[in-house]
């Protein structure tokens, strides 16, 4: 599924108040045609998402449809440039999906994007949602780095993970009532 930031989420029949989320894996396409240092790399985002936000919508496509409307004001470009392309999502409970989410988080650093889209932050904005959750890496390995971080075993270590995270207050591994009335789509 091809997703722009004027795209609009489909409707979800579950609940923001639910402990369901999704872990989800998804393609930058073309952010190389507007800014030339991103030419030749692929580019994917490993994310957490609730199931379904307050106003009915999709988690997975509210997060990536508001993470392309980021980071297109962050390169001042016209909305619908780019192109996100959702691959994979896998539902579960908040503690599973972050779960796996952190353990690919941690475990693959070296493919980590840093600084991306932190230009906004610069200039005393909010930065694109998951700026520091971007990969180089090809479609093989990302696919195969998603899958791995479902093991039981790595799944463990991501929930400890999530586990400190929380105790020390740390943002990006939320309960599921921690912002239940948060709306996630925001209509171009």
């Amino acid at each position: 599924m091809e997703l722009s930031s004027i795209s609009k989420p489909e409707n979800s029949d579950g609940s923001p108040y639910a402990d369901l989320g999704y872990n989800y894996l998804w393609e930058l396409v073309n952010v190389g045609e507007y800014v030339p240092a991103f030419v030749g790399m692929s580019i994917f985002k490993d994310g957490f998402a609730k199931e379904c936000y307050s106003g009915g919508w999709n988690g997975v496509q509210s997060r990536i449809i508001n993470t392309l409307a980021d980071m297109e004001r962050s390169f001042s470009l016209e909305r619908g440039s780019l192109i996100g392309r959702l691959h994979f999502a896998k539902l579960g409970t908040f503690d599973e999906t972050l779960s796996a989410e952190q353990f690919f988080h941690s475990r693959y650093k070296q493919f980590r994007i840093t600084g991306l889209f932190q230009d906004l932050r610069t200039k005393g904005q909010k930065p694109v949602g998951g700026s520091s959750e971007f990969y180089n890496m090809n479609f093989k390995q990302a696919k195969a780095r998603f899958a791995n971080s479902w093991r039981k075993s790595n799944t463990s270590k991501g929930l400890e993970i999530v586990t400190t995270k929380r105790k020390s207050g740390i943002h990006g591994c939320p309960e599921p009532m921690q912002k239940a009335e948060e709306p996630s789509y925001i209509a171009p």
